[in-house]
């Protein structure tokens, strides 16, 4: 039995906290917070990094509550302004899959296999700080997920939120120093390299590595500018950036736009005039006058565009 998000989680809360069949609002809105904060973390390290997430996909509605000790249900928001993006419902399942593998791990007691389940500090220690806040924000009270049978009104534990102690949470954090899109180069390969730091010892990870005359990183623009238009996007839009020989080339799979330069700039400067051309193009376009792929395109670009200033 697992945790779903997408339909609803309920969560038993006993103890003094709950023994009232109520739960103070103060109480509800931290409980709330630290939930929602640990599934937006998720959502930002867990899912792919070449597509556009928007985490407004990820907001944490409560959808019930039961009594019988206090029993809040938490649930991905349904409504749908907040369904955005080609595979919004992947990404829900995504971060679901790791939430319930976040908790499995709490019912256990051994959050040492969070090392395991992240083992770059980089992306372990926000996801840590977020769980410790969320496992021990219900103070004393003993805390489970659990499923809940509404036709007899009782419900089945799924897992136990066990106490997140410090030392342990001391321990899996990892002291960073990160440089970022460094590339080294040599006469055999460009890498991209990070620097991680834990107490007294160094880790140097090679996070890619090209060889020859080519490399690839990433490109996500948030803002895209062409002559006096602005286009302001709901949230980054990633790309390939990639160089091949003496050419750099930016490319969304996604919108099915490229653009390329001698130069860095000139290959951002040819992708956001196709960018442009693009929007205004099947923007002047009716439905009934587009393929279903260029349909499909206008609706992607509609939904990343959320203001353009002129």
């Amino acid at each position: 039995m697992k945790i779903d998000l997408n339909n609803g989680a309920f969560i038993e809360i006993g103890g003094e906290l709950g023994k009232y069949n109520s739960l103070p609002i103060d109480v509800l809105v931290k409980i709330a917070q630290h939930l929602q904060d640990l599934v937006l973390t998720l959502a930002k390290h867990d899912l792919p990094a070449t597509e556009a997430i928007d985490l407004k996909n990820f907001k944490i509605e409560l959808v019930g509550f039961k009594k019988g000790s206090a029993v809040p249900k938490f649930a991905f928001t349904p409504r749908s302004e907040n369904k955005t993006g080609l595979h919004w419902q992947v990404h829900r399942n995504t971060v679901n899959e790791k939430f319930d593998k976040l908790v499995e791990i709490s019912n256990t007691g051994d959050y040492s296999k969070l090392v395991e389940l992240y083992p770059e500090p980089a992306k372990r220690n926000p996801i840590v700080e977020n769980l410790y806040s969320f496992a021990n924000g219900f103070g004393s009270a003993p805390v489970s997920f659990v499923d809940y049978d509404e036709v007899n009104d009782k419900s089945t534990p799924i897992y136990k939120l066990n106490r997140f102690k410090p030392a342990v949470k001391k321990d899996l954090i990892g002291e960073i120093t990160e440089i970022e899109d460094t590339i080294s180069e040599t006469d055999e390969a460009v890498g991209k390299i990070k620097i991680s730091k834990r107490g007294d010892k160094i880790r140097k990870q090679i996070v890619d590595v090209y060889s020859g005359k080519k490399f690839s990183l990433e490109y996500a623009p948030e803002v895209i500018v062409v002559d006096s238009r602005k286009y302001l996007l709901k949230y980054p839009l990633r790309c390939l950036f990639a160089k091949e020989d003496d050419f750099y080339v930016i490319q969304s799979e996604m919108l099915g736009i490229i653009g390329t330069g001698l130069t860095q700039d000139e290959a951002e400067e040819s992708f956001s005039e196709e960018f442009d051309y693009m929007y205004q193009r099947l923007g002047s376009l009716d439905a009934n006058a587009l393929t279903n792929h260029n349909l499909l395109i206008k609706n992607i670009i509609n939904q990343i565009v959320e203001k353009v200033e002129e």
